[in-house]
């Protein structure tokens, strides 16, 4: 008769052996961060005050979303081109204007009735200014006292209200350079624009929003690239920030419409320069600055407008990406496609646009840690505020981790 007991101690050890193989390999894998970031496009914050602001207005703006799941506060300082601070690079929101149309644009703002208005906005802008305080600053500051990791979120290539002559979200170096556009005004889509911009049959491409397109900013100009360098390192140089964002959804066009895929090697070594610059700012200040891209749904997408995120994450040009949509939500977001095609200890995130249900936010939000997801990013998550209701804040003490997303209540 054969004695068993030997063989089942070889097999125990042989188990045990295995399962300590296992967990060494687990942990010798870095652990990919988890982030919960909320992104507020920083002309939000100024809008809906009564002139003149204060700081403690400010910082309110920042803590309704503080103390919750959110690791990660990302504040843009674009208002359209100009920007929400005193700029040596580009203009301050406002700058331009003469003294006269300054100082009625100041009565505008402090109408009662002129509550979300682009001249309030102004008005409590320069009224901080004017006061000694910087406003992406005091943003920037608050966060950090309450613990959140803080990033500046750049919109590259701002074209909201292009087709208007002598708007005030309109730059002056896009006003002066005209040759410096991918095309004009009345430029045909094409099909791949159609497609991010618009999405599905049910998710028509908006007349104003295509007419927008043409008016961008072309990257293939050497002096388009070094002035978005410039305003990337004005920012990294002036707030104590953990990293910056490349928001490269604000707006998905960089080079003529159909030229995109001839210049991925340009827009890659321009990441790159990025890359170099955080890395100097970084080392002068003694702490390293990262670096973030929200990038569109798809990685075919992105090539075709120029884009090539994989390269940047293989070769350590960024330190994470959040796939995004473009302003809807309509198709699940492929996190496993991108996990293929980038290092295994690379963050990838997932960005959810605004939605009007509770349970449409919490069903992403499943979907994308199933995914594997290794957090979300909300996006214009505040812009409930336009119609009269205020943000679901309570999500943001659910949507963190797929155990705590409240169960969708049955019929």
């Amino acid at each position: 008769m054969i004695d068993l007991l030997p063989l089942r101690s070889c097999g125990f050890v042989l188990l045990l052996f295995a399962t300590v193989a296992a967990t060494a390999c687990r942990a010798a894998e870095p652990e990919r961060p988890r982030r919960i970031i909320y992104n507020s496009d920083g002309g939000n914050m100024f809008i809906y005050k009564q002139p003149p602001m204060l700081p403690a207005d400010v910082y309110s703006y920042v803590d309704e979303v503080a103390d919750s799941q959110v690791t990660t506060f990302f504040i843009c300082p674009n208002y359209g081109m100009p920007l929400l601070y005193p700029s040596k690079v580009t203009e301050m929101i406002g700058t331009l204007l003469s003294e006269e149309k300054l100082k009625e644009t100041y009565e505008e703002g402090a109408k009662p009735e002129k509550k979300k208005s682009l001249a309030r906005g102004i008005s409590n802008l320069h009224a901080l200014v004017e006061a000694g305080h910087d406003p992406i600053g005091l943003v920037v500051d608050r966060a950090r006292e309450k613990g959140l990791e803080v990033f500046i979120t750049l919109r590259l290539n701002e074209i909201h209200d292009v087709q208007t002559p002598g708007s005030l979200i309109v730059s002056k170096f896009w006003v002066d350079h005209p040759q410096c556009r991918v095309g004009k005004h009345g430029d045909e889509i094409l099909p791949l624009f159609k497609e991010i911009i618009g999405g599905s049959p049910d998710h028509k491409v908006h007349p104003m929003v295509a007419s927008w397109f043409p008016g961008a900013l072309n990257f293939a100009i050497p002096e388009v690239r070094a002035m978005r360098l410039a305003e990337l390192r004005e920012c990294c140089q002036r707030y104590a920030i953990d990293g910056i964002d490349l928001d490269f959804q604000r707006f998905p066009i960089y080079f003529p419409q159909d030229e995109g895929h001839k210049h991925v090697a340009t827009m890659t070594e321009w990441v790159r320069s990025v890359r170099e610059m955080t890395r100097e700012v970084g080392k002068k200040r003694g702490r390293p600055l990262k670096v973030s891209a929200r990038i569109l749904a798809r990685p075919e997408q992105n090539l075709g407008i120029g884009l090539d995120p994989v390269t940047w994450a293989n070769e350590g040009l960024v330190d994470f990406l959040v796939v995004s949509h473009y302003l809807r939500n309509d198709f699940s977001l492929p996190i496993e496609e991108f996990r293929k095609l980038v290092p295994a200890s690379f963050p990838l995130y997932g960005s959810i646009e605004v939605e009007r249900k509770l349970e449409t936010y919490r069903d992403i939000a499943r979907q994308l840690w199933d995914d594997g997801a290794d957090g979300i990013l909300l996006f214009n998550f505040f812009t409930t505020r336009e119609r009269g209701e205020e943000p679901p804040f309570e999500l943001l003490d659910e949507l963190g981790d797929r155990s705590t997303i409240k169960a969708t209540p049955s019929n």
